[in-house]
């Protein structure tokens, strides 16, 4: 049986009654008493948990409690996936024919403008009526995405160097938050590369056997980091995801040219 497993906060769930009967809903609630009827009748089953570490800290709790090696997909998402995902529903009845590894967002808020919608609507063509799903590059190094501007991600990256005793710029990010979670295999993966991939909102479906393969020991490393009060790991790890359960990094980084 698939899984959609919920970091809810204060969000209303009533939605979750239109999620189709392939999948088990897990809610883990950091908010108020979930009462709803609606809620509750459809819900596998609701987890109260400390309101702590964002979304990232519901996911690698549950990927260190309830694993599953399994072909089974789990869907890991926020309350209200709609935002970033305006096509979640109509995505979870397409599941059989996913990859193993399925990005499952659109965009971060449309108010804010990002991704700019210049770059929303040349790509919603090219999908002939299928639900939105567009995956960001971003640079490795910067953080910050490829095809526009966005200071906000920018500033993680800024933020993330000062904390380490202010690397230099130029550093491989990526690498560097890998390391900490004693992921060294993959750390030198992205080192050799400059551009990874990500899904808004760390929405996303992964076979269940893709997390198994991840070492407990990183995968309790990286819940540690994010219950630690630094703000900015979840948001690293949130563009890390995808790479984490197999998505290949991209552009090798520049070498010089053989003699």
């Amino acid at each position: 049986m698939n899984r959609v497993v919920l970091a809810r906060y204060s969000e209303p769930l009533e939605w979750i009654k239109l999620i189709p009967d392939d999948f088990e809903v897990i809610i883990y609630n950091k908010g108020g008493k979930i009462e709803s009827p609606d809620i509750i009748r459809r819900a596998t089953r609701i987890i109260d948990r400390p309101n702590e570490g964002r979304e990232s800290e519901t996911y690698l709790h549950h990927m260190l409690t309830e694993a599953r090696d399994d072909d089974g997909f789990t869907v890991y998402a926020q309350g209200g996936p709609f935002e970033h995902s305006p096509d979640f529903i109509g995505l979870l009845h397409t599941w059989k024919r996913w990859d193993d590894l399925q990005p499952m967002s659109w965009q971060w808020l449309a108010d804010k403008k990002v991704p700019p919608p210049l770059l929303l609507s040349e790509y919603e063509r090219g999908l002939l009526g299928r639900p939105r799903v567009r995956l960001e590059r971003f640079s490795l190094l910067t953080w910050g995405p490829i095809d526009f501007i966005d200071q906000g991600a920018w500033g993680m990256g800024n933020v993330y160097r000062a904390i380490h005793g202010g690397l230099p710029d130029g550093t491989n990010i990526a690498s560097h938050f890998l390391s900490l979670a004693k992921l060294e295999g993959l750390a030198e993966e992205a080192a050799r590369h400059t551009l990874g991939v990500f899904s808004y909102g760390a929405i996303f479906a992964v076979r269940n056997r893709r997390v198994a393969e991840v070492p407990a020991e990183s995968l309790e490393l990286l819940r540690n980091l994010s219950v630690s009060g630094i703000a900015v790991y979840g948001y690293i790890l949130e563009r890390l995801w995808l790479h984490l359960f197999g998505e290949k990094f991209v552009l090798p980084k520049l070498t010089p040219s053989p003699l």
